[in-house]
């Protein structure tokens, strides 16, 4: 993966908060998405979907922060696999959670695992199709619990025990009338009312559907109603496919937009 290249002066994921509001539960469907099950006799379309995790602020009220995933779903019931990104910064590590398990209907079980920063991680992730939604909705643990992570000149964050994830279809916007754009090495989107958080990732769509690998090239956090971001220093390949998505969130660590689209790198 190709994070940022400027090495960034003591940073802690801890300063997050200082840019948003006090801690509320995320949407009841992300965290509850077998109450929000629709009946579908057949199975839900298969591909590659992709999307965000959102930390729990109940559990870790210190830095709750968004981060990007992906599946790569089977069109009926069998495997399936994806990964977590954890890298913010170009002084960590290429920190990666591969995530495998079966897809049986609607719903999604499975397990992930990997290196954050030097510490072996593992936990399990579920979730379930909503029809209406178009979308995946589920949760994920953290085997080892909270954790603080310490890494000296570069950042301090805690790990948290547990979130939610949403995934999306590549190309679907979420509400409709939210989309992104690009022009040059520019991305921008309109931001939400209410974004306090936006997280902005690159993902190389024939890796993410090839089932092996590491897909995610690139992920950022953009703190307050900001609209745009540059990918020119992160090393995309002229000509090559690329996917950029965009999830805001508010205050309330509570997702108000997503979107992605394809493009070619210029």
């Amino acid at each position: 993966m190709i994070a940022m290249k400027a090495r960034m002066k003591v940073l802690t994921r801890s300063l997050l908060t200082l840019a948003l509001c006090a801690a509320a539960p995320l949407s009841a469907w992300a965290a509850s998405p077998n109450a929000h099950a629709v009946a579908n006799a057949s199975a839900p379309p298969g591909g590659v979907y992709l999307g965000y995790y959102q930390e729990d602020p109940a559990t870790n009220p210190e830095d709750p922060t968004m981060g990007s995933v992906y599946l790569n779903l089977p069109a009926s019931d069998s495997s399936f696999s994806g990964n977590m990104y954890f890298t913010y910064f170009g002084c960590q590590s290429n920190n990666l959670g591969t995530i495998s398990g079966t897809k049986a209907a609607t719903s999604l079980k499975g397990t992930w695992s990997g290196t954050i920063d030097g510490t072996h991680q593992t936990g399990s992730v579920a979730g379930t199709y909503s029809a209406a939604k178009g979308a995946y909705a589920g949760t994920f643990t953290v085997a080892g619990g909270k954790q603080h992570i310490d890494i000296p000149s570069c950042i301090s964050y805690y790990i948290a025990p547990n979130g939610t994830f949403e995934l999306f279809a590549v190309g679907q916007n979420v509400p409709s009338d939210f989309s992104v754009s690009l022009s040059g090495n520019t991305v921008s989107w309109n931001p939400p009312s209410g974004a306090v958080m936006t997280l902005v990732f690159v993902l190389d769509p024939a890796i993410a559907a090839s089932g092996h690998g590491n897909a995610t090239v690139w992920q950022t956090l953009v703190l307050g109603p900001q609209g745009t971001a540059n990918l020119g220093d992160i090393g995309l390949v002229s000509g090559h496919a690329y996917v950029v998505a965009v999830g805001a969130s508010d205050g309330s660590y509570r997702r108000l937009s997503f979107a992605s689209t394809r493009f070619t790198a210029p």
